[in-house]
């Protein structure tokens, strides 16, 4: 049967062979009436109504396989670079942070407030490439909120270095120094409101800013949609398919891609030519104790490592792999998505190798080892602080900004996908402002994604599922059979009776 056959139940001819068709039944005619009505055996009747019935609008729609079938979507992955609208800092927090103990190489964003331990360095090496409207100098350290001193350690002394400025959103409880006790112009400092210059706890730079340059200042970032549009990416990244394969210590695939034995010895294989995707469940990842890689993450080839923590019910308690291998410049390219974690500790083990990406999380360092790469969380304790005003030594802070565009919403691939763990929920599409099932969202707040240049879930058609093309093209052939010889049935009956008549 030709394209013209095959027409929708509504009657209406479909344009090119992209639609998905029905085969109509044939309307009720005078034929069928004087079927019915006949006094003839029931499986006459039945025959000639077969191919009318069979396909009746209660049936399954049938597809030939020279027709594309109806289509429905599905989240599949994302494409671009996650971090898009950091503006450049290394540490982008949405609400309220701790920095405790030691340092951070680079620049810091908090959108909430500030507490801190009784030494804490902030951009050592870099203070980053954000400059504010009316500045000189790069923002080091960026505080939405205020500085809650009362909360931080007696003796505390946050230095602010490389040049970098201070920018606060609220002035609440600070004065903003630039002179000492003598009237001497010296180097900025916030302190408590009403004392004096080099009290304690206090912030301090190793420049010195215009008073009003300092704040308030608030809205420079609005984290709330910022952090939006993060989860919505970190979302759609758990929905990048695996194809990275496991190998033991001697290289070879490990048999069940979806178990990992406690203290192995993991090595990958990466490629340069797409984005290298690695799922893997919490307990997965703490089953690694040295992690090598045989190949470098690059700009053409970054590695995405998506961790599900929904068995543990959001929490994980990082004990950290020793990841042999990877050089320094390829750490710019190495992400960890942390989709559905709400709570994750760093609690011993080795460095932290890549982005942390955990917008939904709360992150407490308590490890003396460092993490490389940019941390995306939603609240940090970064050495917390003890009773006594101490803080516990959480390392420091590397300043590696994840410079790589991921790309998997096609997931183009050489085709050596190997299925790995995936998280217990469905990737939806997400949207602003609303939820994603099986996903918790820890704000209530947002005000939909601010960026800018960062990406977003692409989805692709999806066969539906109705039956296979052969299938299809069976019953359709059968019911054209029934058809026929219902038709057939008809005349001989009729004939039949002319000649009982004549």
């Amino acid at each position: 049967m030709g394209a013209a056959g095959w027409v929708r139940p509504d009657g209406v001819q479909p344009h090119g062979t992209g639609a998905a068709l029905v085969l109509a039944p044939p309307p009720l005619t005078s034929v069928h009436r004087v079927i019915i009505s006949l006094r003839f055996p029931v499986s006459l009747c039945v025959t000639a109504l077969a191919g009318g019935l069979l396909l009746g609008p209660s049936a399954a729609a049938l597809t030939p396989p020279q027709f594309t079938a109806a289509v429905t979507t599905r989240a599949t992955g994302y494409s671009g670079n996650p971090v898009a609208g950091s503006k450049g800092f290394g540490v982008v927090v949405q609400k309220n942070a701790v920095l405790g103990s030691t340092e951070s190489e680079g620049p810091i964003a908090i959108g909430g407030s500030l507490r801190f331990g009784p030494g804490y360095n902030v951009a050592v090496h870099d203070a980053g490439s954000y400059t504010a409207p009316g500045d000189s100098r790069p923002t080091a350290l960026l505080v939405d909120g205020s500085v809650d001193f009362a909360g931080s350690s007696p003796s505390g002394v946050l230095k602010v270095l490389s040049g970098g400025y201070l920018k606060l959103g609220s002035l609440a409880g600070t004065d903003v120094l630039n002179t000492d006790s003598n009237g001497a112009s010296v180097n900025t400092q916030a302190v408590v409101s009403g004392a004096a210059y080099n009290s304690v706890p206090r912030i301090e730079l190793n420049s010195q800013q215009p008073l009003a340059s300092v704040g308030p200042h608030p809205g420079l970032i609005d984290f709330d949609s910022l952090f939006a549009a993060y989860r919505e990416r970190s979302t759609a990244m758990a929905g990048c398919e695996t194809n990275v394969t496991l190998l033991d210590g001697n290289e070879v695939p490990l048999p069940d891609q979806k178990v990992i034995p406690a203290g192995s010895n993991i090595k990958i294989h990466l490629s340069r030519a797409h984005t290298n995707v690695l799922h893997l469940t919490g307990a997965m990842l703490n089953h690694i104790s040295e992690f090598n890689f045989l190949d470098q993450p690059s700009s053409s080839g970054p590695l995405l490592i998506v961790v599900d923590t929904t068995g543990t019910g959001g929490t994980f308690t990082w004990h950290t792999p020793n990841m042999a291998g990877l050089q320094k410049s390829a750490i710019g390219s190495l992400l960890w998505d942390f989709p559905d974690a709400t709570d994750i500790t760093v609690a011993s083990g080795d460095s932290v190798e890549g982005t942390i990406y955990a917008p939904r999380a709360k992150l407490t360092d308590l490890a003396p080892s460092n993490i490389e790469g940019d941390i995306i969380v939603r609240e940090l304790l970064h050495g917390p602080l003890e009773a006594s005003g101490s803080a516990v030594n959480a390392g420091e802070l590397h300043y590696f900004p994840f410079t790589a565009t991921i790309d998997c919403a096609g997931n183009d691939t050489d085709g050596s996908t190997t299925p790995g763990p995936v998280p217990s929920r469905t990737p939806v599409s997400p949207t602003s402002g609303q939820s994603t099932p099986g996903v918790p969202d820890n704000d209530q707040d947002d005000h939909g994604d601010q960026d800018l240049t960062g990406g977003t879930g692409q989805h692709r058609p999806d066969l539906a599922a109705t039956g296979t093309g052969s299938t299809q093209l069976t019953t359709a052939l059968a019911a054209v059979a029934l058809s026929g010889l219902g038709a057939t049935a008809l005349v001989l009956v009729r004939r039949s009776r002319r000649g009982r008549h004549e």
